[in-house]
């Protein structure tokens, strides 16, 4: 094998430092400028993202922490006007009751004067009924001297008796 020959190995080191050099050198001044500008372009974008990231979690926090906010303030507004609705109703139920008591009061007090006067009248009515039918009997027991203002008279003295 001429690659073992070691009359060719100034040669073989010679060309190898050649394409090593040569090889180095288009890598240094082309290929790896080129890669580290994109690795630094890269750290750089997600730098900025990493930034964007923040920014955007901050401004989340904080949205978060005002909805918060605003939701106790609304819950402690809510529960205020539940609270208060509450009260009023209950003095509204309170004034209604009252209102009702003072009519019901009034409509019983209406009823038993109608009552009153309607026994009142009841009364004198069977009084004018039984005065008649009295008359009646008495006529026809045989007894015609009598009139009706003599039994109306004899009524009178038994109240006035009673």
């Amino acid at each position: 094998m001429p690659q073992l020959d070691p009359s060719s190995y100034v040669s073989q080191i010679f060309w190898l430092l050649v394409c090593f050099c040569s090889l180095w050198g288009l890598l240094s001044v082309f290929v790896i400028p080129k890669i580290a500008d994109i690795i630094e372009q890269r750290k750089r974008k997600i730098d900025e993202y990493v930034q964007k990231a923040d920014a955007l979690n901050l401004q989340a926090k904080t949205s978060l922490e005002k909805y918060h906010d605003t939701l106790a303030e609304a819950e402690k507004t809510s529960q205020q006007e539940v609270a208060k609705g509450k009260q009023e109703l209950k003095e509204y139920l309170q004034k209604a009751e009252s209102d009702l008591t003072k009519n019901l009061n009034k409509k019983i007090a209406d009823n038993e004067f109608a009552l009153a006067t309607e026994k009142r009248e009841t009364l004198q009515q069977i009084e004018f009924i039984a005065q008649d039918l009295a008359y009646e009997i008495v006529k026809k027991l045989g007894f015609n001297n009598i009139s009706k203002s003599d039994i109306a008279q004899t009524a009178l003295r038994g109240k006035s008796h009673e």
